[in-house]
């Protein structure tokens, strides 16, 4: 009798990496590719999960993960050591060790052309030569240039000052930050290639009886005696107007001739205006220490040229910067009391105070009196902050944010503001959680919201993004920092005070949907507590800066590192059972698809049958990078998978196990390995029986 043997099927599972963090989803219910725990990945918006790129420290100068090494060759090491700058002592050329080879000086920061067969000045070597720039590939090119971006970044200084940065700006290719002074007052620092510089914010004269014709830019304003002379470079009218006698305001200029005391109370003017002098003659300064500042560039002319920058803080006035002048714009409120939030919207200037909204006058930044244009409006809760919105042909809109409910201004100036709308009293932001992807996005206590255009054009609809993670995000809620947008990324990033964050990867590719916002958290050593997102001045590019509590600025998308540190990333995907439900199986073999444009590495394991304490686990095991991961019984470990490439790469592992559903964790730690794109992985398995 011929004995037929039963024939085993085997199959294949795609797991699509995506979808992000789900905490809240039963383990039946998830569908695969989710994680149920990550640090330090992102949803890619071209589909899978990839590493972060790294971040580093910004002054203006050279960037440390632009940094280049050679390698020079010796014939005797001498008493050089790593970290000793070489000089050829026939050819004068320099340069700084980074590592020694058993014959080769690899360097950084080099000058000159070192000689085919010279000595140094010091250390006693005798060099070979000749010297070749980045000969290297893979993990030890990898290698060598994170030892040149770190000689590099030691140059790297933090913002002058003490504390944490409060405020960074962006404004015609030129990065700013605020920082406290050490004694009193704060400091505005601009970036350079010698590093921070301190601003000069110029001096003011007060005035008031303007009368006359009105100066302008360009004019020579003196006093009548002691004579000083100034060149006046901006003028503010705060009140009054000179056509009435009345004017009175602040002249500011950045050089004078004579002497600044020569300006005082009750003294007249000799050239340029008619008017008495209120003050004396005043060096500008941001007077209050500890604010919270919020940057924007806005138009209010006809042309790019005049583009400038406005800020407020909470602790002093509003400020107007063009780049050369700072002016300090007072808006009317209580002694002791500076405005919070700012926005620019419909050519007026908004910025709020506890529960109240003010405007500008139209097209004029510092015209707040209420004759011209500027308006007050009361809302009820405290205002955290503006976006604008979507509005229909005839009319404009303006999302007010305030703690706890939401408000929609429509109109397009002070004689067309309807009375604020009461859009939502069940969810307001927190602050400085207010951004906007296509739609605008905030952090409320229920969770992040977006508040999108409905079809009806001018009315809005919200919805809740962050259902998934809600045990993750709850607790956040209450030590928010800073929020932005990454525009190449499509992605929607909020910050916490403890150093973690939290990146919502924004799909809007079908419009008659809620777009879908896919979250994974992140862990930087430096907290995020203030940030800047632009394009590039004069181009389409992205750039990202973020100010710390240890008063340095970052870059981010830079480098492979986290500032020299290592960025240590995982990821465990949720349990998956490939659609066979309490079904025993035994796995045979699993299949990562991964691409990276240089050097990468990562480890992996898995899990099988929801960890199940029935099973036998094992103590962890060392591989040789050092890094630990956790061997299960009846379960297999691999070490570290390195490549090259900038193609998608398939890596196959066998593995033997059996359970009904297996759980797959991918990990790494280096400040050197490029970054990872992981779209997924094809899990082979034989199916055994069902569960008893």
């Amino acid at each position: 009798m011929k004995i037929t043997l039963p024939t085993v099927q085997h199959k294949s599972d795609f797991v699509a990496f995506s979808g992000g963090l789900d905490v809240i989803t039963p383990a039946a219910l998830v569908q695969p590719g989710y994680t149920r725990n990550a640090q330090n990945i992102e949803e890619d918006i071209n589909g899978g999960y990839a590493t972060l790129s790294g971040y580093e420290r910004y002054s203006g100068q050279a960037s440390p993960s632009d940094a280049i090494y050679w390698a020079l060759t010796f014939n005797t090491l001498g008493t050089i050591v790593v970290g000793d700058t070489i000089v050829g002592a026939t050819s004068g050329a320099s340069g700084k060790v980074i590592a020694i080879e058993s014959t080769r000086f690899i360097l950084t920061k080099v000058i000159g052309t070192f000689a085919s067969s010279e000595s140094t000045v010091s250390g006693s070597a005798s060099v070979a030569g000749p010297i070749v720039m980045s000969p290297e590939i893979g993990e030890l090119h990898a290698q060598y240039s994170s030892l040149a971006a770190d000689a590099y970044r030691s140059d790297i200084a933090a913002v002058p000052g003490e504390g944490a940065v409060l405020g960074v700006g962006y404004h015609k290719g030129v990065l700013y930050a605020f920082r406290n002074k050490v004694g009193t007052g704060v400091g505005m620092y601009k970036a350079t290639a010698t590093g921070w510089q301190a601003v000069s914010m110029g001096y003011y004269v007060s005035f008031d009886t303007g009368s006359g014709t009105a100066p302008v830019v360009g004019d020579t304003i003196a006093a009548f005696s002691p004579t000083a002379a100034f060149k006046l470079v901006s003028i503010t009218v705060e009140s009054g107007s000179f056509g009435a006698g009345t004017a009175a305001g602040k002249l500011y200029f950045t050089s004078y001739t004579g002497a600044l005391s020569s300006f005082v109370p009750g003294l007249g003017f000799s050239m340029g205006i008619t008017a008495t002098c209120t003050s004396a003659g005043t060096a500008i300064t941001i007077p209050n220490k500890d604010g919270r500042f919020e940057i924007i560039s806005a138009n209010f002319s006809g042309y790019t040229g005049t583009k400038k920058m406005y800020g407020v803080d909470g602790a002093n006035d509003l400020f107007e910067y063009d780049g050369s002048v700072f002016v300090q714009i007072p808006i009317g409120l209580p002694s002791g009391a500076y405005p919070l939030h700012i926005a620019e919207h419909q050519n007026h200037l908004f910025v709020s105070y506890l529960s109240s909204v003010m405007h500008s006058a139209l097209g004029a930044p510092r015209s707040w009196s209420t004759t011209s244009g500027a308006a007050e409006i009361a809302v009820g809760d405290d205002v955290v902050g503006f976006k604008s919105q979507p509005g229909a042909d005839t009319t404009a809109a303006i999302a007010i944010y305030c703690r706890n409910k939401t408000k929609i201004l429509y109109g397009t100036d002070a004689a067309s503001w309807t009375a604020p709308v009461n859009f939502s009293d069940e969810f307001g932001a927190i602050p400085y959680s207010i951004q906007k992807v296509g739609e605008t996005y905030v952090l409320d206590d229920r969770g992040v919201t977006s508040l999108s255009t409905t079809r009806n054009y001018g009315n809005f609809a919200a919805a809740s993004l962050s259902k998934r993670v809600k045990p993750w995000l709850a607790p956040k809620r209450r030590i928010v920092t800073d929020s932005h947008i990454a525009r190449d990324k499509q992605q929607y990033r909020i910050f916490f005070s403890d150093g973690t964050g939290a990146y919502f990867t924004i799909d809007n590719s079908n419009p008659s949907t809620t777009p879908a916002a896919r979250m994974l958290p992140v862990l930087f050593p430096n907290p995020v507590m203030c940030s800047v997102s632009s394009e590039v001045y004069g181009g389409g590019d992205e750039v990202i800066f973020f100010g710390s509590d240890n008063g340095f600025v970052y870059q981010m998308e830079k480098g492979t590192s986290f500032d020299g540190a290592a960025i240590e990333w995982y990821s465990d995907l949720v349990f998956n059972n490939s659609k066979m439900y309490r079904a025993l199986k035994k796995y045979r073999r699993l299949t990562f698809e991964a691409k990276s444009e240089a050097f990468a590495s990562f480890k992996s394991r898995y899990s099988l049958g929801y960890a199940s304490a029935d099973i036998a686990q094992p103590d962890y095991i060392k591989h040789a990078t050092g890094v630990t991961v956790t061997s299960y019984w009846d379960s297999f470990t691999w070490d570290s998978f390195t490549w090259d490439g900038a193609l998608t790469i398939p890596l196959s592992m066998s593995i033997d196990g059996d359970g009904e559903n297996i759980s797959i964790r991918i990990e790494g730690s280096s400040n050197y390995s490029a970054k990872l794109t992981f779209s997924g992985a094809f899990i082979e398995f034989t199916p055994l029986r069902m569960l008893r």
